[in-house]
């Protein structure tokens, strides 16, 4: 009998642990694809030679995928020459857990 409830509280801790672990991963992933949303967003922007239409195109797209808002903010060097400082904001998330944090990616389209 002890070796039945040991077992059965070897799996339940293992089952927890294999989903916290997910959790983890999932999170992970969403911070990837935020990372590779904002790259392609600098991306745009830059060919597109910092269009105002382009600006509001991309900062209603983001908010349509999902993230909690996408900042373009339009500066100029020393030099005369133009360039965008680009602040994504997305949840991370670990549902398991019942967190929601906020984390921003920064970025310079040059």
């Amino acid at each position: 009998m002890k070796g039945a409830i040991e077992t059965m509280i070897g799996i339940i801790v293992m089952t927890m642990v294999a989903l916290l672990g997910a959790s983890y991963i999932i999170a992970s992933l969403n911070t990837q694809n935020a990372q590779q949303y904002h790259s392609a967003i600098i991306q745009e922007l830059e060919a597109s030679n910092y269009s105002p239409d382009t600006k509001i195109a991309l900062i209603k797209t983001a908010e349509e995928n999902g993230y909690n808002f996408l900042e373009i903010n339009m500066l100029s060097a020393a030099d005369g020459k133009h360039y965008a400082e680009v602040v994504l904001d997305y949840n991370y998330s670990i549902p398991l857990l019942n967190q929601v944090m906020e984390h921003k990616i920064i970025g310079y389209a040059r």
